[in-house]
Order: structure tokens, then sequence, then C-alpha cells
């Protein structure tokens, strides 16, 4: 219905969390049905983010964002049990992260 009244849609869900907002670095992924649609929600979206991408047609970015936070949430719990196997074969914690952070434990992908 908006359509046929000339109205465009862009979903463009947002990663970069707090400390990107307030540095205006944030990323937007943005599912827009034609490149021009994208590109005037781009002019927009470059006063609050520093990488705007089109992901394809409208859904694509929450597509791209799910999978974004999906990652996250898997990086996040091998870490956790990373240092919990750590901690219980009775490694200093604090040294544990310090190696993992410089090692191969930071995730090459």
């Amino acid at each position: 219905a908006a359509k046929n009244q000339g109205v465009d849609f862009v979903d463009a869900p947002v990663s970069g969390g707090v400390n990107a907002a307030a540095a205006g670095t944030l990323t937007f992924m943005c599912g827009a049905e034609t490149q021009d649609t994208f590109n005037t929600a781009q002019q927009l979206l470059e006063h609050m983010g520093a990488k705007i991408i089109h992901c394809g047609g409208v859904g694509t970015g929450g597509a791209v964002k799910i999978c974004n936070n999906m990652l996250l949430a898997v990086s996040m719990i091998g870490t956790s049990e990373a240092m919990n196997l750590g901690i219980n074969l009775g490694l200093d914690p604090k040294l544990l992260a310090d190696i993992m952070g410089s090692a191969t434990g930071r995730c090459w992908s």
C-alpha cells in the first residue's frame, strides 16, 4: 500500500554499539529495493555512521544483522567455555585472557 503512494522503505539495522553511536562510526546494513532508494537513505545515514552498506532488497539488512549477531554469540560462548576450561585447569584467568587476546584465540576470520 505504501509503495502505491510513492513511499520507499529501507531496513537499516545497525552495528557498533553505544561507543560507535557516540562517535558517529556505526555500520548500517541496508536492505532497499533500488539503488536510488538506498542512495537517498545513505545520505541520511551518513550523519550517524561511517559504513553504510547496500545488502540487497528489503529484508537483507536484517538478515545480515542476524548473521552478525549469531557470529558474536558463538564467539562469546566459545570464549566463555575456553575461559571456564582454563580456570578449571588451574590457569590464571588474566594470564589466559591476555594470551588469547594476542594469539589465535582472538579469531582470524
